[in-house]
């Protein structure tokens, strides 16, 4: 319920600082994590990735987008050679919000944008590990980085339809032990709708 206010609060405030677009992005994200010493869930797993945002601030070369989303982060074991088992999945769920400044090029009604900026993922949950054989870990109740995009969208009227492509650079690790910490990776395609307020 807080994370709804705080949304409904900063769509009330954007909207009355120049906000020009509110869009909403659906896609899918592969993630895994990276340890800093021992790689336990190295494999890669995909799931759906759900972002709500607006577009403000624009200006002829460039503007700020910002996002509050719902992601998933984790990873899989790798397989030991002949093993034909199931690999154990390890995967927590997070509300994740960011910030990019894009920069962009457009020729008529299409446009081509790069962007970067401060993400921050906060757990929903416990952050448990699935087997106890984990116990030494801890999940970080959150964790932060860079966001990195590029995307094409075309506007038709009010309407502004894109794809997106972004990757996590993790600053901050997920979950780590008193031995060794790990790092997200997560790659995401999106496709996005939005409609422009101006």
């Amino acid at each position: 319920m807080k994370t709804i206010t705080l949304f409904l609060s900063c769509l009330f405030f954007i909207r009355n600082c120049y906000c020009q677009t509110l869009k909403i992005d659906n896609g899918i994200s592969i993630y895994s994590l990276k340890g800093k010493k021992v790689d336990l869930f190295p494999g890669q797993i995909s799931s759906y990735s759900g972002l709500l945002g607006m577009e403000y601030l624009e200006k002829k070369c460039f503007y700020l987008s910002s996002q509050i989303g719902f992601l998933k982060l984790g990873g899989k074991e790798s397989p030991t050679i002949g093993d034909t088992t199931n690999r154990d999945k390890q995967s927590w769920n997070y509300i994740q919000l960011n910030t990019s400044f894009r920069v962009r090029t457009q020729s008529r009604k299409t446009e081509l944008y790069l962007g970067a900026g401060p993400y921050m993922n906060i757990l929903v949950g416990s952050g448990a590990f699935n087997k106890e054989m984990y116990s030494g870990y801890s999940t970080q109740r959150a964790n932060w980085g860079c966001k990195t995009e590029a995307g094409i969208t075309e506007n038709i009227n009010r309407l502004r339809i894109g794809v997106n492509c972004s990757y996590l650079l993790a600053f901050s690790p997920v979950a780590k032990s008193q031995y060794t910490s790990m790092a997200a990776r997560s790659l995401a395609f999106y496709l996005s709708l939005g409609y422009r307020l101006r």
